[in-house]
C-alpha cells in the first residue's frame, strides 16, 4: 500500500481492523457517493457479524477482516463500473438462414 493521505471525506464503517483503513478508503472512493454509506454499514455489518460468529478468540479479528474485505472487493470489482454507466455493447448475432426465420407462406 501506499503512504498517499486521501483528502476527501470518507464515511468509514463503525467496525473495521485499523490497518484495513487505506484500503477501505480506497475501495469506497471507487463507488459514487451516494452508494459508500451504504456499503459502509453493510461492511460493518458482515465485520461484527463473522467477527461474533468465531468461537475461537484470537480467529476473531481476521474473521471480520476476512469476511468483509472480501464482500467488499467484490462488490466494488462488480459494480464500480457498472455504476458509472461503463457497459458492454449488446451482442449482435447473425441472421439465421433456417426455416424457422422465413416469412411463413399462406396455405391457399
Amino acid at each position: 500500500m501506499d503512504n498517499y493521505e486521501y483528502n476527501v471525506n470518507v464515511l468509514m464503517p463503525s467496525y473495521y481492523f485499523e490497518q484495513d483503513e487505506n484500503w477501505i478508503r480506497e475501495m469506497l472512493l471507487r463507488l459514487r457517493p451516494s452508494v459508500r454509506p451504504k456499503v459502509s454499514v453493510k461492511y460493518s455489518e458482515v465485520y461484527q457479524e463473522y467477527f461474533d460468529d468465531e468461537p475461537i478468540s484470537y480467529k476473531k479479528i481476521n474473521a471480520g477482516r476476512k469476511a468483509a474485505n472480501t464482500r467488499l472487493r467484490n462488490f466494488v470489482k462488480n459494480y464500480a463500473s457498472y455504476l458509472d454507466g461503463h457497459v458492454s455493447d449488446p451482442r449482435v448475432f447473425q441472421q439465421g438462414t433456417s426455416q424457422m426465420n422465413q416469412p411463413s407462406q399462406g396455405v391457399a
